[in-house]
């Protein structure tokens, strides 16, 4: 029922009430005898028994039709209703619960469409295809057998004039499917994202690597930073903030190693939830970095209540910043900002020699990409001495060896070194 939330607000339960028994008995009157009509909260579900392929088209519009073609009467009242109509076909593999799953997915996309018509998705439909695989992913965290599959890689975050006298990286997290593939990140954290499991997996990373610092001290000491993401949904969450610093009191020496990133509309979602945060982790000596900056309409405002140790340069800046001007210019003005500030700044998405050369002149601190070193096993980044010794691509080796010589001839024997 298109929009029914609006009928309850304006005229009260009892006249929302009241519009669904009606819409019952005309959707009754619109099927065939041997189907089947259920109703969910303000939502009808129908099953067509041993309908023709050719005919669950016209049934389906003959249900719409039902609700939109005549106004409601209601306490002396007119109303209009719409409905969104999602179709699917049974598949006896899919089972009950994921055909109405999938038939909720068609309803949704229905109404994506404008609301008021019909929309049919079957397992050749790559929405669908996409959906099923989302809730076998859920279905998983929920039961909570995944943390045998979660392993965490490590990319380097390269320091651009001291490659070879810093070691930096971002803590990824990854998982596997039951036959041992790696599913892609985006899907198994959007699943838990919308679903509400990000603090149980937040919780799992943060554990996951602070045990791995403790249990490697030499790496752990040679470390300058590293960067651990945290969801809005684990930084609102009370349960979660009270297990993280049970966990961080635990291990005092990992904690100053530690770098949390946070985004900008988590950020700003709870100022005060934040910055409570990001109070009680610098007590430990962690740093904060600000994740995706300049990707928001707010992110000055943004800055001025968070002030951060870094900033992250949101990709979509950088990976384009040879072949737009508009990019360069914004790139090197959150550069000189983060400067002016106290801040140091890390560039995201560097994918390219040409575009590592760019940060390079710019004077970026940091570059995090492709084009420096992918996403890598953890055991490969903790035997590193350096970042410097991960970058496999020639040209951009030459481009930093070159800028690590220059700033030694500046600024002596030793290369720079954050701690």
């Amino acid at each position: 029922m298109d929009r029914f939330k609006l009928i309850n607000d304006l005229y009260g339960h009892a006249t929302g009430d009241a519009m669904l028994q009606q819409a019952a008995n005309r959707l009754l009157q619109s099927v065939r005898s041997r189907d089947h009509i259920a109703r969910l909260a303000d939502s009808f579900v129908v099953v067509f028994l041993d309908c023709p392929d050719f005919a669950v088209m016209g049934l389906s519009e003959r249900l719409r039709e039902s609700i939109n073609d005549t106004p409601f009467e209601l306490d002396g009242k007119r109303l209009d209703m719409t409905v969104s109509v999602g179709v699917v076909s049974f598949d006896p593999k899919m089972g009950a619960v994921d055909t109405m799953a999938a038939a909720g997915r068609a309803c949704a996309e229905a109404k994506a469409r404008g609301r008021n018509c019909v929309v049919r998705l079957d397992d050749r439909d790559t929405r669908l295809r996409s959906h099923l695989e989302e809730l076998k992913v859920v279905a998983d965290l929920q039961r909570k057998i995944t943390t045998d599959r979660y392993f965490l890689d490590f990319q380097p975050i390269v320091a651009l004039q001291s490659p070879h006298g810093s070691l930096s990286y971002e803590v990824l997290l990854r998982m596997r499917d039951e036959n041992g593939g790696v599913i892609p990140p985006g899907r198994f954290i959007g699943a838990a994202e919308r679903n509400g499991l990000m603090s149980d997996i937040d919780r799992w990373v943060l554990r996951s690597t602070l045990e791995w610092m403790d249990a490697h001290p030499q790496h752990r000491n040679r470390l300058s930073f590293a960067t651990i993401n945290i969801s809005g949904a684990s930084l609102n969450d009370a349960r979660f903030v009270d297990d993280a610093f049970s966990m961080i009191a635990d291990h005092p020496l990992a904690m100053p190693k530690l770098c949390f990133e946070i985004t900008e509309s988590v950020a700003l979602n709870d100022i005060g939830s934040t910055r409570r945060f990001i109070d009680r982790v610098r007590m430990y000596g962690s740093k904060l970095a600000l994740d995706d900056f300049g990707a928001g309409y707010t992110s000055f405002n943004y800055l001025k209540e968070i002030p951060a140790d870094f900033i992250k340069i949101d990709g979509s800046f950088v990976r384009d910043i040879n072949s737009d001007p508009a990019n360069y210019a914004i790139t090197r003005t959150i550069v000189d900002l983060t400067h002016e500030l106290g801040m140091q700044s890390i560039a995201e998405w560097a994918e390219t020699p040409d575009t590592v050369a760019s940060l390079i002149e710019l004077k970026v601190d940091y570059g995090q990409g492709f084009g420096l070193a992918r996403p890598m096993d953890k055991r490969i980044v903790t035997n590193a001495q350096s970042c410097g010794e991960l970058v496999k691509d020639e040209q951009v080796l030459r481009l930093l060896t070159a800028t690590e010589s220059m700033s030694l001839a500046l600024h002596g024997d030793t290369p720079f070194r954050l701690q």
